[in-house]
């Protein structure tokens, strides 16, 4: 029986010396936030606060009308393109946005694309968008 000698650098175990955390902890590390191309827009989702509810309707005017947003999308617009449903990977159907009720709380309600993130509230307004549920109306 031959004994075989432990490798220099350790393979998952104990303690390892990270190359990155210099310029970390110096201030100089370069996150993907800090990225900025040009032409490049910005998302905003608006998410349900509701497990179980029924959307009465989507006002998108007043996002529309902001110089600074590029486009607008609900439920509604990606059914009229037939792009309302996708593909799960357990082989199912989900909905893209919630187009007629809301099916889980956190689900996806209005999209909105913007040439920076900061062209209003951090996420879309909610008063425009009234959806009504078990605990009440947002």
């Amino acid at each position: 029986m031959t004994a075989t000698a432990a490798p220099a650098t350790p393979m998952g175990f104990g303690r390892m010396a990270r190359k990155e955390d210099a310029r970390f902890t110096r201030g100089k590390g370069n996150y993907i936030d800090d990225v900025q191309l040009t032409g490049m827009l910005h998302g905003a989702i608006l998410r349900s606060p509701f497990a179980h509810a029924k959307i009465v309707s989507i006002d998108t005017k007043a996002a529309e009308a902001h110089p600074k947003v590029k486009a607008v999308i609900t439920g509604a617009v990606l059914e009229t393109l037939g792009l309302a449903w996708m593909p799960t990977l357990s082989y199912d159907t989900q909905a893209v946005l919630a187009t007629d009720k809301v099916r889980f709380q956190g689900q996806e309600v209005a999209f909105v694309i913007a040439e920076d993130r900061y062209f209003g509230p951090r996420r879309p307004r909610t008063d425009r968008c009234r959806i009504r549920g078990a605990a009440g109306r947002l």
